[in-house]
């Protein structure tokens, strides 16, 4: 009996110290209790840790921000150099067009010019000519007055033919003066209406007033160049009608005055219409229309 004990107790023993070796390997580890120091040092990491990280926040708004102000400097950039693009772009677009006005006036000017004295050249012309007829008229003229008994009333008549004569000959010099000042008024306004539209406003109405106006002028140059070639014939009859036969060729001239008349004030009015319509998009006063056609186109020799 003795025997079988021992050994058991002995397994026992040994069983007890395994089961009490291998509670010790299982059982967790006893964390140790913090101490005040290791709780302040706790504090001062995470104290310093969130100063690190609004550091960090700081940085990455302040680096945030100077990329802002670099985009916004370089679009600055960017748009002042389109800006000036833009601008050389419209100063040479400018400096074209003026170049192309002014040579416009020129030649425009150069055309006028040509046409002025080629007027001049056909008018010395019909004057010429006309001379040469003045003169067989008066010759016949005498003739006719041989009728005529009384020398006063010869010599009234002779007066008035050439006055007539005279007459139309200052008369139509007159409505030529009057048609170039014109035509140099319209000029001015021609340049003004360029400039205008350089300046970005829209001429298109001062270009047709400006068109019809020239057609005008044309058209009254044209009729003063027709009146310029014109003598007046005295008939004479008989001596108890002489007033009346002078009459009708006085009243003939006054009437073929009075229709020139009537085409030149016809184009001052167009002229003055134009110079209204470059008045009309600039906000302008309108140009001085100078020429005067108030010249009486009745008068009596």
């Amino acid at each position: 009996m003795n025997k079988i004990t021992k050994p058991s107790v002995v397994f026992m023993l040994f069983f007890g110290l395994v089961l009490f070796a291998s509670a010790q390997e299982s059982s967790p580890t006893r964390t140790p209790l913090r101490t005040p120091q290791v709780k302040t040092q706790i504090r001062q990491e995470i104290k310093e840790t969130r100063k690190e990280e609004v550091k960090e926040q700081k940085e990455e708004r302040k680096a945030a921000k100077e990329t802002v102000r670099e985009e916004r400097e370089q679009n600055k950039e960017d748009l002042k150099r389109e800006r000036e693009a833009v601008k050389e772009e419209m100063e040479q677009k400018r400096e074209a067009l003026k170049q192309d006005m002014e040579s416009r006036r020129e030649e425009l000017k150069q055309k006028t010019e040509e046409k002025r004295e080629e007027l001049k050249d056909r008018l010395e012309q019909k004057r010429e000519e006309l001379k040469d007829r003045i003169e067989v008229k008066r010759v016949e003229l005498k003739e006719r007055l041989k009728t005529i008994k009384d020398e006063r009333k010869k010599q009234v008549v002779e007066r008035i033919d050439k006055s007539l004569d005279a007459l139309n000959d200052k008369m139509t010099s007159n409505f030529l003066n009057v048609l170039d000042k014109l035509e140099d008024v319209l000029a001015r306004i021609s340049e003004r209406a360029d400039k205008a539209e350089s300046e970005g406003h829209d001429a298109s109405i001062v270009d047709t007033a400006i068109t019809s106006a020239q057609t005008a002028i044309d058209s009254a140059k044209a009729a003063v160049e027709a009146q310029a070639g014109k003598t007046y014939t005295l008939t004479v009859n008989t001596e108890d009608k002489l007033r009346a036969d002078v009459g009708k060729a006085r009243q003939a001239l006054n009437t073929d005055l009075r229709v020139i008349y009537e085409t030149v004030k016809k184009a001052k009015e167009t002229v003055h219409a134009a110079a209204r319509s470059l008045a009309g998009i600039r906000g302008s006063t309108t140009p001085s229309v100078s020429p005067s056609t108030s010249s009486s186109a009745s008068p009596t020799p």
